[in-house]
C-alpha cells in the first residue's frame, strides 16, 4: 500500500511541476501619413472698407485714402506640405446699379490686389493681381518651401485705383469686388 501511496504522489508531483517555458515573440509596424494640405486656422474672410473712391473732381482717388481700418488684413494658414502656392484673383469694384463705362464716366474702378506669405526659411513671396476690363487669370506664386507657420503669415493688400479711361468721372453709387485667395500644397 505504501508503493502504491509513493507511485500516487509522485505521479501528482509531476503533473504538479510546469512544463519547460516556450516563448513566442515577433515586432508590430507602427505607419501613418500626412498628406499635403493646408488648413486656415483664421478664416479668409473680412472685409476691406476704401471708403469715398473719389476725389472731389470726381476722379478715382487712386491711393484710396479714404479708406477705413486699412487696406491689408492678414491671416494665419498652417500648410504640410515641403513647398506651396498662393494664388489671388478678384473682379473689379463694379458699381451696383451701373457699371458700364462711356460718356466720360465710369462705374468700374481697377485695382491691385497683393497676397503676401511669410515663408518659413524667412523673407516673403507675393502673388500680384490687376484686375482689367477683361479679367486676366488668377496670379499663383510658388514659394518654393514651406508657409511659416505663425499667425497672421499671409496678408492681402488692396492698391492702384484706376479706371479704364484716366479722366473718367465715377458714378454715384455703391462699388463692391471680390478677392479669391487659395494657398494650396505642392
Amino acid at each position: 500500500m505504501k508503493k502504491i501511496a509513493y507511485i500516487a504522489m509522485a505521479a501528482a508531483a509531476m503533473a504538479a511541476t510546469p512544463a519547460m517555458a516556450q516563448s513566442a515573440s515577433g515586432s508590430v509596424a507602427v505607419t501613418g501619413w500626412v498628406g499635403g494640405k493646408c488648413t486656415a486656422q483664421t478664416p479668409i474672410a473680412g472685409a476691406i472698407d476704401l471708403g469715398d473712391l473719389a476725389t472731389s473732381a470726381g476722379l478715382i482717388n487712386s491711393t484710396f485714402s479714404a479708406n477705413v481700418g486699412g487696406l491689408s488684413r492678414s491671416f494665419s494658414v498652417i500648410c504640410t506640405s515641403a513647398n506651396v502656392n498662393i494664388t489671388v484673383s478678384s473682379d473689379a469694384l463694379n458699381n451696383s446699379t451701373d457699371s458700364t463705362t462711356g460718356g466720360g464716366y465710369t462705374g468700374r474702378v481697377h485695382y491691385t490686389s497683393t497676397l503676401t506669405a511669410n515663408k518659413a526659411s524667412g523673407g516673403t513671396a507675393s502673388a500680384v493681381y490687376t484686375t482689367a476690363d477683361v479679367l486676366p487669370a488668377a496670379t499663383t506664386t510658388a514659394l518654393g518651401g514651406r508657409l511659416q507657420n505663425a499667425t497672421n503669415n499671409l496678408t492681402v493688400t488692396v492698391s492702384n485705383g484706376t479706371t479704364t479711361n484716366s479722366g473718367d468721372v465715377l458714378k454715384s453709387g455703391n462699388y463692391s469686388s471680390t478677392i479669391l485667395i487659395t494657398v494650396s500644397p505642392v
